[in-house]
């Protein structure tokens, strides 16, 4: 009771909230205030109620929307599945047929645009700038934007993470007043989770990109980080990925539409921003190669032109939302007024000719190029509570020239086989591929089949969890061919698919994002059978004496390596991996394949 009494006292007397402690802020106004509505208007949305100063909660963002779906023929309501905690993740769908469903939507000539808000709860514009964008459409003077595409929008992804509200939810965002947690209600991060699929929220994403196939995916987020004039930021894969046609449309046709309209409703567009150096840009802004565990990157190895929204975090949260609207505005615009070359991207893409794929990514050893970078100006001041130097933002408009650190050199490649074979044992991961859409052969009777596999040499763990996982950090492996009898319920998964490239991702050991470094197949690494001292040195005797050659290599190896010789448990071992009794499984990763 003392140490709960201690807490509230300090709380209450915490001198200040981080908003107040914010850098100065540049002054803004811009044509997409007039989005903002009247009080008066019926559809006013809780959000505006406040001038966008802050933003409802899970259960006031159902209700009003569940409202406005029941007051128009064009716009329906449906859960995807329970979060963890058994809150509804509900996605709105908005077509001018009247129609609902996939397999109705995919009949239809037009364009399909699909975004959410919330992955990382409070981060949370994209949730209020729906709700607005979808007002207009029904009951505003934007109801041709439903004639040109359909709209599949989730308001909130991260619905636990939402709750756990309130103002001390984000200390380097601008508002709203309260704010969401980052991650889901067993401390998981959403955009780690593409993957994997550990969580129900990005479940229930993979569920409407394998359902709706959509043209465009967009995944709306808010910046942490440095200071600079950009309010909207956003990127995606364009060079290194796995859909190049489709990097090549979102570069020469979408961004330069984009750009210009978020330009005309008084914003200021940029790429995504990583400052090099972690301070400022005056060493370059860094280009990563992000691995398919995040949500662009994930929709580019299934070639969804895919899409992600940094909004400035300095920025209010009323400019933050404007821009986000003016962005989604105009790229449902944008990809119905392309809707052909949008559909000829993703259809080469997905017939590429491919013998191998890139896995991992290195930085090219000079800069790209440089951009003309509209920064804001900061100093280095040393702190007297810490002795080091910290970045003193200025709030004083520059022009900088920043060159561009792109990480899009190949450091390694894998072969693609013609097929993968799993075994049924492990299920769960047979039924993660299912959930990414995979398609597979399941096997109802015994086949033996021979095929190549690879075999750990050497491995090192991570030192701790990530993302819940004890991933594989480090190790080497060699290649061994064998024969196995599958049972039924294991699977073929032939490449020769729409997602071949993922399937190469999450299975080939090399890949940052295999299931085998996330740590599914960590079992693998436990040895469970022994043999003992009394029965090794008779029957070691015994392959001597009956095998020359393996006569000479233990002789060779007892003099080319001495602390072998002086070591009885290593001897002992080097003839026990020779015997039919060493267990043939230990650290062969299951995933065959087949060539």
């Amino acid at each position: 009771m003392k140490r709960l009494l201690s807490l509230i006292l300090l709380f209450s007397s915490f001198p200040l909230l981080a908003q107040e402690l914010m850098p100065p802020l540049l002054p803004w106004s811009g044509k997409s205030e007039s989005l903002i509505v009247e009080d008066s208007n019926p559809w006013v949305t809780p959000g505006e109620l406040t001038d966008l100063t802050e933003s409802p909660t899970y259960t006031e963002t159902m209700d009003w929307l569940r409202k406005l779906a029941n007051s128009s023929p064009y716009l329906e309501m449906k859960s995807l599945g329970k979060s963890e905690q058994g809150r509804d993740i509900y996605l709105l769908v908005a077509s001018k047929s009247q129609k609902f469903s996939p397999e109705d939507l995919a009949q239809e000539n037009k364009a399909t645009l699909f975004f959410h808000g919330g992955i990382h709860a409070g981060e949370i514009d994209g949730k209020d700038v729906g709700m607005m964008l979808l007002r207009d459409i029904l009951h505003g003077e934007k109801m041709q934007l439903l004639d040109e595409a359909n709209i599949l929008f989730i308001p909130i992804l991260n619905v636990d993470g939402h709750e756990r509200r309130s103002e001390f939810g984000r200390v380097n965002q601008r508002g709203p007043k309260e704010m969401g947690w980052r991650t889901n209600a067993r401390n998981l991060n959403l955009n780690r989770d593409f993957t994997k699929i550990e969580t129900a929220g990005v479940k229930a994403v993979i569920d409407v990109l394998n359902s709706y196939q959509p043209d465009l995916y967009v995944d709306v987020h808010v910046t942490d980080g440095a200071d600079y004039q950009y309010d909207v930021t956003y990127g995606y894969v364009k060079t290194g990925g796995y859909s190049p046609a489709i990097s090549q449309f979102l570069s020469e046709t979408f961004q330069p539409e984009v750009d210009q309209a978020l330009k005309d409703w008084g914003h200021i567009p940029g790429p995504l921003l990583f400052a090099a150096n972690g301070d400022d840009f005056s060493e370059g802004n860094i280009a990563f190669s992000f691995s398919p565990r995040f949500s662009h990157t994930y929709g580019d190895a299934r070639h969804i032109p895919s899409i992600l929204i940094e909004n400035h975090s300095l920025k209010p949260f009323r400019q933050r939302v404007l821009g986000t609207y003016a962005f989604l505005e105009q790229a449902i615009r944008t990809i119905a007024k392309h809707y052909p070359a949008v559909q000829n991207a993703i259809i080469s893409d997905q017939n590429q000719e491919k013998e191998s794929i890139a896995v991992k990514f290195k930085f090219r050893e000079a800069p790209a190029d440089t951009m003309d970078f509209l920064g804001i100006a900061s100093k280095k001041v040393r702190s007297e509570i810490t002795g080091a130097e910290y970045v003193v933002w200025e709030g004083k408009a520059i022009n900088q020239q920043v060159p561009s650190l792109l990480m899009d050199v190949p450091v390694q490649t894998v072969p693609i086989p013609k097929a993968y074979w799993i075994s049924s044992e492990w299920g769960e991961v047979i039924e993660k591929l299912q959930n990414h859409g995979v398609e597979m052969e399941i096997l109802d009777q015994p086949r033996e089949v021979k095929l190549e596999y690879s075999k750990v040499t050497d491995f090192k763990m991570g030192s701790q969890p990530y993302e819940g996982l004890m991933r594989v950090q480090e190790f080497a492996s060699e290649k061994i061919y064998r024969s196995q009898t599958f049972l039924p319920g294991s699977v073929r998964i032939k490449t020769d698919q729409d997602l071949g490239e993922l399937i190469v991702i999450l299975l080939e050991p090399e890949s940052v994002d295999s299931f085998f470094q996330w740590g599914f197949f960590n079992t693998i690494f436990a040895q469970t059978e022994y043999m003992e001292t009394y029965i090794m040195e008779p029957m070691i005797a015994q392959m001597l004496e009956k095998d020359a050659n393996l006569k000479a290599a233990f002789e060779e190896k007892m003099s080319s390596d001495p602390e072998f010789a002086k070591n009885p448990r290593r001897i002992y071992r080097w003839f026990y991996e020779k015997t039919p009794y060493f267990d043939q499984n230990w650290k062969v990763i299951p995933v065959g394949r087949e060539w």
